[in-house]
């Protein structure tokens, strides 16, 4: 074992993965602060549909009726009326972060709204 760390081959092969694997983490770490920053500059477009998001689980829970097929189709119909009202008061399309952000924080209100009941 000490023959094969020895090997400057392996080290370098060590190292190089040790910098990729750092630099997905610094990666992940920007996209999870930039999605937080996203969901708080434009709360007032996803506050709206996050409320209706919440009612639409809670009703489908209660009716027996919440599944996995049924939550994703609540959280795209809001991120569809969240990108409508974006483009109708900003004047321009939402980026794909901006919607990626959206609807992690939707999916979030979605399973706390199943978790609460």
């Amino acid at each position: 074992m000490t023959d094969i760390l020895n090997n400057e081959a392996v080290q370098a092969a060590l190292i190089a993965l040790i910098v990729v694997a750092l630099n997905a983490l610094a990666q992940w770490v920007r996209a999870q602060v930039s999605h937080s920053a996203i969901v708080d500059d434009y709360w007032c477009y996803i506050q709206p549909v996050a409320d209706a998001v919440r009612a639409e689980v809670v009703k489908s829970l209660q009716g027996g009726t919440l599944s996995t097929t049924v939550m994703g189709a609540i959280v795209q119909r809001a991120l569809v009326q969240f990108a409508d009202s974006f483009r109708l008061n900003e004047g321009k399309q939402p980026t794909a972060t901006q919607l990626s952000a959206v609807q992690n924080e939707l999916v979030d209100v979605a399973e706390r709204a199943v978790g609460s009941k």
